[in-house]
């Protein structure tokens, strides 16, 4: 990919669009910029750039390339204005990639987020690497801010979307369970989506496959499994996680807990096999390593009641992850914007352990129309509404979850705003029984 006086447009200014702009500048591209919300551009400070104020196909053929941010629909006007002009378009990560060494990537429903930290914690026992992607440091960013660093990236479906040449030398798919279905409109586009990671893998690189999983799809690469169920190169035998038939760390010296991080912590170790990081640094990492806030984190704890803040629960799979992992009676509360899930799934699985759940925002109504009469469920007025009848009905030893099962677009901007909420309303409950 020359870019060196091309005419290049990024497209959407989120932080991945505003970093591929100062990458762009710094290989000398001629950059121009557009976003659908002119009032985004005004907020951002782009130096050495042109901005475009609309597309039209005169427009389009000024472009030699266009480098699209992951919130563009397929279905955008624009973008496919873009498209019928013969203009070269792909993501961020796919442009980025192109100047990074050493590129590791990890795709999934759930788990995504956890696995790139675990492994960029034990490779940064042996090399210098760096967590990014996904995960609010973009891999523009990466690459302007850490050159020789080891590369974990965390890729979305959305940017898989257009990403026809990203080629990593080591990759994994964790899981595939339904989600984003409001953009990707199938399970099956959404899976395939997914799939799009190892098309560009060879003989040379390396595929780890999760064999819990039903992911297998078509890859000429070399593979290391893993699996807690069958047999494979990191398993699971009287209690320890073995690697290549030798015991490298009991389950029981594991600091994260429940079968999904477990899963998690198999699939770093594979990486860390692959890149040669000796057993005693993996273990060391390992039992150091410690959750992000917002994914299944003990926040506090009243008269006996735990509170578990969640928030990064976006959809069924991770939810029912999350109350799988405790061990009491769950008061669950649910709720937020729509995602086109299925939610009579999540209350057929649902571990009896939860003894009443509470909804709230948009998708409230069709949570309570879901679940079928199958637990005790309170449609709530908001968020406050709904952790106020949790600490009515929890009792000592009970568990209550914040673990929103879907996206947070009503109340609040992002899961992290709705997680800072949950341990504010924690606090404050603190406090008030403190008093009392």
């Amino acid at each position: 990919m020359k870019i060196k006086n091309k005419n290049i447009l990024v497209y959407g200014m989120s932080v991945s669009g505003e970093w591929a702009v100062k990458l762009l500048n710094k290989k000398g591209a001629n950059v121009y910029v557009f976003d659908d919300n002119k009032d985004i551009i005004k907020t951002k400070s782009l130096i050495n750039c042109f901005l475009v104020q609309s597309i039209d196909t005169q427009t389009a053929k000024m472009f030699d390339y266009v480098i699209l941010s992951p919130s563009i629909e397929l279905t955008n006007p624009n973008l496919q204005i873009l498209e019928s002009a013969g203009v070269t378009i792909c993501s961020e990560v796919e442009f980025a990639a192109k100047f990074a060494k050493n590129l590791l990537a990890v795709t999934g429903t759930n788990g995504k987020t956890t696995t790139v930290e675990l492994i960029t914690a034990i490779l940064n026992k042996k090399y210098n690497a760096v967590a990014c992607g996904n995960i609010g440091y973009t891999l523009s960013q990466a690459v302007l801010e850490n050159k020789n660093a080891i590369k974990v990236v965390e890729v979305s479906s959305f940017m898989l979307e257009h990403a026809k040449t990203f080629h990593p030398y080591i990759a994994t798919i964790l899981n595939i369970e339904p989600d984003h279905l409001i953009r990707h409109k199938t399970f099956e586009e959404y899976y395939n989506v997914k799939c799009n990671l190892f098309s560009n893998l060879t003989q040379q690189d390396y595929a780890v496959i999760n064999l819990d999983k039903n992911v297998h799809p078509n890859q000429k690469a070399m593979t290391i499994t893993y699996s807690i169920n069958h047999p494979a190169d990191v398993f699971i035998k009287d209690g320890y996680i073995n690697l290549y038939h030798r015991k490298l760390i009991a389950i029981n010296q594991l600091p994260i807990k429940g079968k999904h991080n477990l899963q998690n912590i198999m699939c770093a170790i594979c990486f860390a096999s692959i890149m040669k990081v000796p057993d005693k640094l993996i273990v060391q990492a390992l039992t150091e390593f410690k959750l992000d806030d917002y994914r299944c984190q003990k926040v506090g704890e009243v008269n006996g009641v735990s509170f578990i803040n969640d928030s990064k629960s976006t959809n069924i799979a991770s939810t029912l992850a999350c109350v799988d992992s405790l061990h009491g009676s769950v008061v669950l509360m649910l709720g937020g914007s729509n995602k086109g899930l299925e939610y009579g799934e999540l209350f057929k699985k649902l571990s009896k352990k939860v003894k009443h759940v509470l909804v709230y925002g948009k998708i409230a109504e069709d949570l309570i129309l879901a679940n079928n009469s199958i637990f005790n469920i309170t449609a709530c007025k908001n968020f406050v509404d709904a952790f106020k009848k949790a600490t009515e009905i929890a009792i000592k030893g009970d568990f209550v979850v914040l673990s929103p099962a879907t996206a947070s677009y009503d109340e609040f901007s992002s899961y992290i705003q709705r997680g800072l909420a949950f341990n504010q309303k924690v606090k404050d409950y603190e406090n008030k029984a403190t008093k009392v």
